[in-house]
């Protein structure tokens, strides 16, 4: 299929059954996105490596950066995050499991088969030091969202808020987006936004992935 060899041109491996035509549409485009970023699809494989996208029926989605065979990495991706209103959104969903897989990249061996993360998230703590992330679950304050590693969070969900700035202004909508600074001990930040530290270290990383590739 041609769309699948687009998909494998991005480094993405595609399993998990008959995905449909809106859902083919849907990994079309995140590919295209975040590849356009990248600098190109052979840029993004590089830096990638090679993932299987693995759909299922049930579940959200999740990337797993040990996966017991090749291409070593996976995302699975639940069907309900395929079908969200707007359309879009699934494409998000897609670009922040695949910024975790990046960040993996990063990451030894035993930090993969940990949970750990990889040197982009250690840096970019270092880098936007109390700087808020974009949104309620990317906060990277553990004290909001109970989560293994938020500032693993904080790293995907600054890509998807820096590839999609739609989905921030989606976001303001929504009670909980206005209201976890408060319970996170911040009332002056105004979130969801993606501030100017998230924006500048997402646009190195890229960067630099422009420049090495």
């Amino acid at each position: 299929m041609l769309w699948a060899q687009h998909m494998r041109a991005c480094g993405l491996w595609i399993a998990g059954g008959h995905w449909s035509a809106q859902e083919r549409r849907i990994l079309a485009r995140a590919a295209e996105r975040i590849a356009q970023a990248f600098g190109g699809p052979e840029n993004m494989r590089w830096a990638l490596g090679g993932v299987l996208l693995l759909r299922r029926t049930r579940g959200g989605g999740g990337a797993m950066a040990f996966w017991p065979r090749p291409p070593w990495m996976c995302v699975l991706i639940g069907e309900a995050l395929l079908h969200q209103q707007p359309e879009w959104l699934g494409e998000v969903a897609i670009v922040h499991e695949l910024a975790h897989i990046w960040d993996a990249r990063t990451a030894n061996l035993l930090c993969r088969i940990l949970g750990r993360p990889g040197r982009i998230v250690r840096e970019m703590v270092r880098f936007v030091q109390d700087e808020p992330g974009p949104t309620w679950y990317g906060s990277g304050i553990r004290e909001v969202v109970r989560i293994p590693c938020p500032a693993c969070e904080e790293w995907a969900e600054s890509v998807a808020a820096y590839l999609y700035p739609e989905y921030i202004v989606h976001l303001t909508s929504r009670p909980q987006e206005r209201e976890w600074p408060l319970r996170a001990g911040k009332p002056d930040h105004l979130r969801p936004a993606l501030g100017p530290r998230h924006r500048a270290y997402v646009e190195r990383c890229f960067a630099e992935i422009r420049h090495i590739a």
